[in-house]
């Protein structure tokens, strides 16, 4: 295995320089993973990206001779977005914006004029940091020793994971047990190389989940008259069209497509080879729909779930 490249010298930060720079490692909050949004190429959820990267404003001190708290430090801010528990994934190089008052105090607005030289690693450059104990916080300043060692020096520094060839359209395929993708992600990873070569050399049962009641349709993908269909193939029909596969019940949904695309999770809950008999996956399917509780019955108190 070969020394592990430090990820600043790619973008051409130095020593000499490095006191410029500030990085911002914005990571997945509860309930909200940042890094779906950029897979999703919709202008709402680039909105809501840029009120998440940008629409921020920092005290211009904090008192007590303690500078800048919770601040960008230095001319340029190096953008990241968590893809998982130590990769990252650059999302540009950015200027923050003038000092403004804000129920009089004075803030500096933060408004993202991006710096032309560092956009061709956007979307290419895949960092891994771990991160240390202690400090929590997005935002650090390069211009500090303890962070300069770290990002530069440190056996734990930001190194280089992948610069990829063209900018990232999807993660990384995670394995089928850790598959769980919101709507926007499936339309991504169905056109992603190795998300499609791994979905579609396996049948499967699967699962969607409807984040806004909880309710469950499970759905199985498997190979028809001689055949060699995977999951991949059903999936793409619920990443375009109606987004229904033609079930009845998701039709029935009151603006079903857009309801789906906002409240719709996907999973893999079982994988079969390729050789595996419909008939095994089909009962495996119904197995699953009655652990899961998925089944539309009339005679229910309170009629849930979307198979039938």
């Amino acid at each position: 295995m070969g020394a592990e490249i430090k990820a600043l010298p790619v973008l051409g930060i130095t020593r000499e320089n490095i006191g410029e720079y500030s990085i911002r490692l914005s990571k997945n909050l509860p309930g909200f993973d940042p890094a779906s949004l950029l897979f999703d190429r919709t202008p709402q959820s680039t909105e809501v990206l840029n009120n998440h990267l940008f629409g921020y404003k920092w005290p211009k001190d904090a008192g007590q001779g303690m500078g800048r708290a919770h601040t960008i430090y230095g001319k340029t801010v190096l953008q990241f977005l968590q893809l998982d528990s130590s990769k990252y994934v650059f999302v540009g190089g950015f200027h923050p914006g003038e000092i403004i008052t804000v129920d009089t105090r004075e803030v500096y607005e933060w408004h993202g004029r991006e710096v032309e030289e560092f956009r061709p690693f956007v979307g290419r450059l895949i960092v891994r940091v771990q991160r240390t104990p202690g400090y929590t916080g997005m935002d650090f300043n390069l211009g500090d020793l303890k962070w300069e060692n770290f990002f530069l020096g440190d056996a734990t520094a930001m190194v280089v994971d992948t610069i990829k060839a063209s900018p990232l359209t999807a993660r990384s395929f995670p394995g089928y047990a850790n598959v769980r993708l919101n709507h926007a992600e499936l339309a991504a990873v169905i056109n992603d190389e190795q998300w499609s070569t791994a979905l579609n050399n396996v049948q499967g049962i699967y699962l969607q989940t409807d984040m806004s009641n909880g309710w469950h349709y499970v759905g199985s993908a498997y190979s028809q008259n001689g055949e060699h269909t995977g999951i991949l193939s059903r999936w793409r029909e619920y990443a375009y069209g109606d987004h229904t596969g033609g079930n009845a019940l998701l039709q029935a949904i009151p603006n079903a497509k857009q309801h789906i695309e906002q409240y719709f999770h996907y999973s893999i809950l079982e994988i079969f080879d390729m050789q595996t008999p419909k008939d095994v996956i089909i009962n495996r399917e119904h197995w699953w729909m009655e652990t899961l509780g998925s089944l539309r019955c009339g005679k229910d108190l309170f009629p849930h779930g979307y198979n039938n």
